[in-house]
């Protein structure tokens, strides 16, 4: 099964997609947790990118992220032939956060041929809880982590929500303005009744 995180930068989605791993290995399921981008060498140029260690336009942007996934999919099929994968950041990421500048029909094409997910878990977090969750833990901020840039980012999300949901894609939200714990529970029952 092939479950994803997704929401703005500072909702939550590496502790909980750590979290949800741990909780299934203990119910004895085998587990893959990966996230995008990833540590190959186009994801390390994409996280550089990012730090706003220099700069690339978007389109070049939305082209690397497409390459890093492609070279993402074959551990990712391959791991889901015994185990549940559980990857922090999907395609949905690049739509939302590049379609500020680019046509989201141009990046759902470049990213046409990847794996569809079973399961898409979208922690919705209002930015400016987001950043302040930032300014407090991270030691730099990135190229999209301002409040203004993430309201955008998150309202596109709910956009992307509502069309693919009528594609037949399966998506959740789920509040992530709670504990880690509260949060933690939603994001299980969610997984359990989708597994029955």
């Amino acid at each position: 099964m092939f479950i994803i995180f997704e929401g703005i930068d500072g909702s939550g989605l590496t502790t909980q997609s750590k979290i949800l791993s741990t909780h299934l290995e203990k119910k004895g399921n085998k587990v893959f947790l990966t996230k995008e981008p990833t540590n190959n060498p186009i994801g390390k140029i994409i996280r550089d990118i990012l730090k706003g260690s220099y700069k690339l336009d978007q389109e070049t942007l939305a082209l690397l992220f497409a390459a890093d996934r492609s070279m993402h999919m074959d551990s990712i099929k391959k791991e889901l032939k015994d185990s549940f994968v559980i990857c922090d950041r999907y395609y949905f990421s690049n739509f939302a956060y590049q379609m500020l500048q680019i046509d989201l029909d141009h990046l759902i094409q470049i990213n046409s041929r990847f794996l569809k997910p079973d399961l898409t878990i979208f922690l919705d977090v209002p930015a400016e809880i987001c950043k302040k969750r930032i300014d407090e833990n991270r030691e730099h901020i990135e190229i999209f982590e301002h409040q203004e840039t993430l309201e955008k980012i998150r309202e596109n999300y709910l956009k992307i929500i509502e069309s693919f949901k009528k594609k037949g894609f399966n998506i959740v939200k789920i509040d992530g303005n709670r504990s880690i714990e509260e949060t933690h529970a939603a994001v299980a029952a969610c997984v359990e009744k989708f597994l029955e």
